[in-house]
């Protein structure tokens, strides 16, 4: 800025012109090229048969336009000088003033012919104002690119931090900031790096934990299984389905619990979906295509299998029936369950993927199975290491709607 107000105040124009003097201007007259030079170089000289009338804005002199004539040789009315502000001279003290100021007018007649030296009034923009204007511009065009120079620099690590944020889970990569980064981004990765590691730390033991306890569950069942077969008949059906579903039920967390990555590759969704469909098709509880657009995503075959799974058969144990829709928006993949059933309870859709969580099993299919509630936690899992997304909501017509995004690779 320094810089700047130097070159605004010797390299520009003052704010208001210099006092021309009244010998610069008789010159002029006498030599209309000289009106050109910088003492006078927004002086016009012009020559006319007739006098023109003065403006309205200059009070024209009487006594000094004489006192001037006389100093020319000539006679009175063949001078007027008209100027912005009043000379005030009295006729018999007037004197030729030796400069004249701000806007005015000078007019001689010489042989029959008017020579009329006008300064017109100062433009509200001059010359000054634009350089002045031109320079602070360039000053705030420089200071801006440093500001958003600055701002990026601070803010692209922070968008690269929140990017990692949105798509690694907490045994994902480690953020890495560039080499540059302010010192706070870099602490700010630091502390969310450690927290990450906490929570895999967490999560880990209470996976191993809860495999432990599944894994140990499964030898005494094992046992029990053996000894209901002395049991009568009724007794030991009857237990048998106990025993079967507590297996089930371990299944489920060992799955659950354990999350382990599997190998990926791209996978037909509308034809799985729709091989899907057919195997699970029940006369109970139908389940019908309303649209398929061909999508390819990449994930595990197994894991999108479960996926499908667990939401058909959620409609069809709640709501006795699943319509399913596909359909492609921009590279996204939109999977779409509805059943028609009571719908959700408004205040429980937040729980709905909780695990555990069973909702309300009143109206549930119970040739279908109540579940254990690790369904859909599993499914939202599985979608959201995709790098995809479940939401639930009621339909308008009734019934829970489920929508699946993933991305598409062709």
């Amino acid at each position: 800025m320094g810089l700047v107000s130097i070159a605004v105040t010797f390299y520009s124009p003052p704010p208001f012109r210099p006092p021309v003097r009244t010998s610069d201007i008789l010159a002029a007259l006498d030599d209309p090229h000289a009106a050109g030079g910088p003492i006078i170089r927004d002086v016009r000289i012009a020559r006319a048969p007739a006098l023109p009338p003065a403006r309205t804005d200059e009070y024209c002199d009487n006594s000094t336009a004489a006192a001037l004539a006389q100093r020319l040789g000539l006679a009175a009315d063949d001078v007027r000088l008209c100027t912005a502000e009043p000379l005030h001279q009295s006729s018999t003290t007037a004197t030729v003033p030796r400069e004249l100021r701000d806007h005015f007018s000078l007019a001689v007649r010489r042989d029959g012919v008017w020579q009329i030296a006008r300064l017109p009034p100062q433009p509200i923009i001059t010359r000054w104002h634009v350089t002045t204007f031109g320079w602070l511009l360039l000053a705030g065009l420089i200071l801006f690119s440093a500001c958003l120079f600055i701002v990026r620099s601070i803010t692209r690590p922070l968008r690269q931090l929140a990017a990692d944020a949105r798509t690694a889970g907490i045994d994902g990569p480690a953020f890495r900031a560039d080499p540059g980064a302010p010192a706070e981004v870099l602490q700010l990765g630091a502390a969310i790096a450690g927290m990450r590691r906490r929570q895999a730390s967490l999560v880990t033991n209470r996976a191993e934990l809860l495999v432990g306890i599944a894994h140990d569950l499964g030898t005494p069942l094992t046992r029990l299984a053996f000894r209901v077969e002395a049991l009568p008949d009724a007794s030991r059906e009857a237990a048998q389905a106990d025993i079967a579903e507590m297996q089930k039920l371990i299944a489920a967390a060992l799955e659950f619990a354990r999350g382990r990555e599997r190998s990926i590759e791209p996978v037909a969704l509308d034809m799985l979906l729709a091989d899907r469909a057919q195997v699970l098709d029940r006369d109970a509880a139908p389940i019908r295509i309303l649209h398929v657009e061909p999508s390819v995503v990449v994930a595990n075959m197994v894991d999108l299998m479960r996926v499908i799974d667990n939401l058909i058969i959620n409609a069809q144990r709640h709501g006795g029936s699943a319509e399913l829709s596909l359909r492609r928006l921009g590279d996204t993949a939109v999977l779409t369950v509805r059943d028609h059933g009571p719908g959700i309870d408004p205040s429980a859709v937040s729980r709905v993927f909780d695990p555990l969580y069973r909702g309300n099993n009143e109206n549930a299919d119970q040739h279908i199975g109540v579940g254990i509630g690790l369904g859909l936690a599993i499914v939202q899992s599985t979608v959201e290491s995709l790098g995809g997304s479940i939401a639930v909501a009621n339909h308008a017509a009734g019934g829970a709607l489920f929508s699946v995004k993933l991305p598409i690779v062709a």
